[in-house]
């Protein structure tokens, strides 16, 4: 049975009651080093259980003291840096040659999903299982920090429902998530609602494309707030789950053309932003101009841009308007990470756009 299957197996039995003995195995290649403390250097982990590990370092933290950790793999080939995963411990006690650390685990995370998960990076032999596994501790941790007791749903998403290409897809939205919220102040304390959550993992995952992936990214970080009980983002889920990937380069491409006017200008561009048909050819790498129509006509009813192409014509095109609506503007903004709040009502007609006279 492959790594994939394995875990679905296991994750469809989550809450199981059956809690064996935590085992100490000795990993290969596995350190961990502090990290909130940019200058830390990684130690090399002696052992490991689900209930903690014993690190090989000279340092000698306060008994008690709560540790923020990042555990690595070096030595895998697929990712640079090493694979990791962030995990609080306290200090348990002082060694000769290091300190006992005692996994604090985030609320909503079941002890035996992570003791097996635990277990089995360490005696897996193949690289691309063990960093599959990687993946699915960091990526479970992070939306048990998210949503604590209400992650199973999108737990069981990455054990029930994806298939291994829609699964490293999840990873690929919730890692890139959890690397934009870092850098906001707080991030520690930001939540989200347990729906949004699962939801965007759940469509996002089916994205073929980095930029559409890129989207979904965004979307579930600025869906982060202290209390996480908004529910505000699910329209604009909706809007991204039918994107395809020549919509989602037609879209970002021309919301990043309008925000560049209006970060020099200082206001709104006086200009709308067309597009030759040479351009949009090289854009799309389309050369039918009805395929590109079809395109654009769809972001124009789904509100993201604001004019629609006129089919009526059988004068030959000279020109795309591809300028972004109020509401696409707005979603963009959401999908870059930006932690801004929807405005009332969501929906503006197509016509009314910040570009308008």
């Amino acid at each position: 049975m492959s790594t994939v299957k394995k875990w679905k197996s296991w994750l469809g039995r989550v809450g199981y009651p059956e809690m064996p003995r935590a085992e100490r195995r000795i990993p290969s290649g596995f350190a961990a080093r502090r990290a909130s403390h940019p200058d830390s250097q990684p130690a090399t982990i002696r052992d490991i259980s689900s209930t903690g590990l014993y690190l090989l370092t000279p340092e000698r933290w306060p008994l008690g003291e709560l540790i923020p950790l990042t555990v690595q793999v070096e030595g895998l080939p697929e990712m640079s840096p090493g694979p990791q995963f962030a995990v609080e411990a306290r200090v348990v006690r002082h060694g000769d040659d290091g300190i006992g650390l005692s996994f604090v685990l985030p609320t909503g995370l079941d002890p035996n999903l992570w003791g097996a998960l635990v277990a089995n990076s360490v005696v897996l032999t193949e690289p691309k299982d063990i960093l599959f596994t990687l993946r699915m501790l960091r990526t479970i941790l992070f939306l048990c920090r998210l949503c604590h007791a209400e992650a199973d749903e999108a737990i069981l998403l990455l054990g029930g429902e994806l298939d291994q290409t829609r699964t490293e897809a999840a990873f690929e939205i919730a890692h890139g998530a959890e690397e934009l919220l870092a850098s906001e102040p707080g991030a520690g304390s930001m939540r989200t609602h347990p729906k949004l959550a699962a939801g965007i993992l759940k469509y996002g995952s089916w994205s073929s494309d980095d930029l559409t992936k890129q989207l979904w990214t965004g979307l579930l970080a600025s869906s982060c707030t202290v209390d996480g009980t908004g529910e505000s983002n699910l329209e604009f889920m909706d809007l991204l789950v039918n994107l395809t990937p020549i919509q989602s380069l037609i879209f970002i491409t021309g919301c990043k053309k309008a925000l560049e006017r209006m970060s020099k200008t200082g206001d709104l561009p006086p200009a709308r932003i067309v597009f030759t048909p040479q351009e949009m050819s090289q854009l799309t790498g389309i050369f039918d101009p009805s395929r590109i129509a079809m395109e654009i006509a769809y972001l124009f009813n789904a509100g993201l841009i604001d004019k629609v192409f006129d089919f009526s014509s059988y004068i030959p095109t000279e020109s795309f308007d591809i300028t972004p609506s109020r509401l696409g503007l707005q979603l963009y903004k959401l999908c870059k990470g930006h932690l801004i709040q929807p405005h009332s009502p969501l929906r503006e007609p197509a016509q009314r756009s910040p570009f308008s006279s």
